[in-house]
């Protein structure tokens, strides 16, 4: 038949569309698998993306703060008390902050601290230790910090949450100092920033700054905390206070009336003073001068014991002594009033503190010779031993020397100080001149940071608690309830207000204090004792935690270093 194919042409056919087939199949596959390709770049793009834009926002989320006030770090307790990273960031910081506030000013007071701990290096940097003063134990500043951040935690949230079952609640005065203390950020806030082009820190990125990853939401969720806590406590202390019988109280005072009672004197001291070296002097010569020159004293101090025969003899015969010292004031210097036998306890010999505390009559004086010392001092007993009430003041510091060093600011700064103190008291006396009013202003303005926070408040203090201007103007006997004035001591500009003597005498008033302290401390002890803290130190969260908070200090401490922490404030 001339239309069929022979069986070779229909092989050859059959073979091209097995061919043709085969590469449409094959194109098909092609065209799946270059899909396939363009599918998984499109994924990994956008991994990528979201893996980026995590980073962004894990970074954003670190700065803020955010994950530190949301990751929980160990918790308190049987209740589960959680503590966040933040939490134990800020006790780690506060404690770190006070300790170096007593060590600057223990320093600026006395010249040196009881702390071996070098305040221009971080925690972590320290080269010498932290000994426990109770068991001697050893161990380096960083862990001591972190050990008492966390006992810190665990005594504030078990005492929040036994307020809290209590009934204890926040009133209107307490909401209302809180969000006043958090106005005061919120304008520290602003005076910290660029002036110049017109820039202010709000208050979180202040906060974050100048302390650690906080905002406003969580300092107030801790003040809050801490005023409960407070009042919590601080009615345990008055209950207990009030509820030791009379009895008990004047037993444990007649027990030791020398532990209680004040005695008043005036004391002036002779010192020997080593003589000047003369070149190529030979020893015998040296010492005949120097015997010569502490006989020199001695007569001089016989010589005003004689001369004293009361207050008014003893004050003229210290003014001529110290004659042309225009810093010297007769009476100030000279009138101990309302001492304790563990004031002199370490300043005066033990012959002289026995004397003071025996049975001496008022106008009795002695002198005493210290020979190891090389010391005559005079003292004249004006008021035997005696109880009294103690006072409590309000006031506002304007400061005339450096809180850290204590030495003498500017004469502009000085004259600034004394205008504000009159700017102060000229406003308070404008107003309704009321002790509320006067403790707004001392929250608001005064720069001693012991009272700040109780409105410039010092309570029941006697006469040798204070320096000496300051005493004598609180103490003076015609003194009365809402009298204000300035003062100025050493430290700076008091605008003064007077709140009144307390209602009984200071023995009362001190061992109630002191057995009501005791007491309570034991009842928190108890409460706390066997509370454990669960946390795991070797977790992310705490790790980083103790790190952010080195790193925090350890910027800060660079920025002191380099003159610049006088903008902030931490």
């Amino acid at each position: 038949m001339a239309n069929e194919k022979s069986k070779a042409e229909q092989y050859r056919d059959e073979r091209k569309a097995r061919i043709a087939k085969a590469a449409k199949k094959n194109a098909k596959g092609m065209e799946k698998r270059t899909a396939a390709k363009q599918t998984a770049g499109k994924v990994i793009s956008i991994i990528l993306a979201v893996v980026i834009a995590l980073s962004a926002v894990g970074a954003f989320l670190n700065t803020f703060g955010v994950w530190d006030r949301a990751i929980i770090i160990g918790s308190v307790g049987k209740d589960k008390l959680k503590v966040t990273a933040a939490e134990y960031e800020y006790y780690y910081y506060t404690i770190y902050n006070s300790l170096v506030s007593q060590i600057n000013q223990e320093t600026s007071y006395y010249g040196s601290s009881q702390y071996n701990f070098d305040t221009s290096l971080a925690p972590d940097k320290q080269t010498t230790k932290y000994t426990d003063p109770e068991t001697n134990e050893e161990k380096s500043w960083d862990e001591f910090l972190h050990d008492t951040a966390v006992n810190r935690l665990k005594a504030m949230k078990v005492c929040y949450n036994e307020a809290k079952k209590a009934g204890y609640k926040l009133d209107d005065a307490d909401k209302a100092q809180i969000d006043e203390q958090i106005e005061q950020l919120r304008t520290q806030a602003k005076s910290m920033g660029d002036s110049e082009n017109g820039r202010a820190y709000s208050l979180n990125a202040y906060v974050r700054f100048s302390m650690g990853p906080y905002n406003e939401h969580f300092l107030r969720k801790i003040m809050e905390q801490q005023t409960l806590v407070s009042k919590y406590q601080n009615d345990m202390l008055d209950k207990n206070a009030e509820g030791y019988a009379q009895a008990d109280i004047d037993k444990e005072y007649n027990a030791d009336k020398t532990a209680y009672d004040f005695v008043d004197f005036c004391m002036y001291r002779f010192s020997n003073q080593d003589v000047e070296e003369i070149e190529n002097e030979k020893e015998d010569a040296k010492a005949k001068r120097q015997a010569t020159a502490d006989a020199e004293t001695k007569k001089k101090a016989n010589d005003f014991f004689a001369a004293v025969t009361d207050e008014a003899s003893f004050y003229k015969k210290a003014a001529e002594v110290e004659k042309g010292n225009a810093e010297f004031n007769a009476e100030l210097n000279t009138k101990q009033k309302m001492v304790l036998k563990s004031d002199v306890s370490s300043s005066l010999s033990e012959d002289a503190v026995k004397w003071l505390f025996g049975n001496g009559k008022a106008g009795e004086k002695k002198i005493f010779e210290d020979k190891d010392a090389g010391t005559y001092t005079i003292i004249l007993l004006t008021k035997p031993m005696y109880q009294a009430k103690t006072v409590s003041v309000r006031h506002i510091l304007f400061m005339t020397v450096d809180s850290s060093t204590g030495e003498a600011l500017s004469e502009d700064k000085i004259a600034a100080a004394k205008k504000n103190a009159e700017d102060t008291l000229a406003k308070w006396q404008k107003g309704d001149k009321t002790e509320d009013s006067f403790a707004k202003l001392a929250t608001e303005l005064t720069e001693d940071t012991g009272s700040k926070s109780t409105g410039g408040l010092y309570e029941n203090f006697r006469y040798g608690e204070m320096v000496p201007a300051f005493s004598a103007w609180s103490y003076d006997p015609a003194r009365k309830t809402g009298d204000a004035a300035i003062v100025e001591t050493q430290y700076g500009y008091h605008v003064m207000y007077f709140v009144g003597a307390s209602d009984s005498n200071y023995y009362d008033a001190t061992i109630r204090k002191t057995k009501a302290s005791t007491d309570t401390n034991d009842q928190l002890d108890k409460m706390i004792k066997d509370v454990k803290v669960n946390f795991n130190l070797k977790s992310f969260g705490m790790k980083q935690a103790r790190s952010k908070v080195i790193k925090k200090l350890t910027t800060l401490l660079q920025l002191k270093s380099q003159n610049a922490s006088s903008q902030y404030s931490y």
